[in-house]
């Protein structure tokens, strides 16, 4: 009778110790996911608060029937911006940067760079079917500006 009690009770703390081993690991692994969430959004709200932008110049000039949207926009935050992140819309309808309609589409008088440099400037023409009434211009962080043209 001595063994099986001490048998039993050593597959006991056995199964005991196991268990805590499992759980430990389940619970550091969730609580250093739950960490790494907490820094990236902590990430991501100074990257929203280091980011500008100002429209300068919108404007839309008709010729041979088409309508064609000037738009100058600076960064005038510190945060570098990338071209493939950066939305616009214009009279509520979203325009890809790569759209055939785009006529222009440079940032600091180069046409082929996907950085947008704080102090930079952004230049895009495109023509539309029809007169819009506004344009916008969001970020990657999610900053935008807007006009009416």
């Amino acid at each position: 009778m001595g063994f099986s009690v001490s048998g039993a009770t050593a597959v006991i703390f056995l199964g005991l110790f196991i268990s805590f081993g499992i759980a430990y690991s389940a619970a550091n692994n969730g609580m250093e996911r739950v960490n790494e969430a907490y820094d990236a959004n902590a990430d991501d709200a100074l990257a929203r608060q280091n980011t500008a932008i100002a429209m300068d110049n919108a404007s839309v000039v008709q010729a041979d029937g088409q309508f064609y949207v000037n738009v100058t926009v600076n960064n005038t935050g510190s945060t570098t911006l990338s071209i493939d992140d950066t939305d616009i819309l214009i009279g509520g309808n979203y325009t890809n940067h790569t759209s055939p309609n785009m006529e222009t589409f440079e940032v600091a008088g180069t046409g082929g760079t996907d950085i947008w440099l704080p102090g930079e400037t952004l230049h895009f023409n495109v023509s539309v079917d029809t007169r819009p009434d506004r344009v916008k211009v969001v970020t990657g962080p999610g900053v935008a500006d807007s006009e009416v043209v």
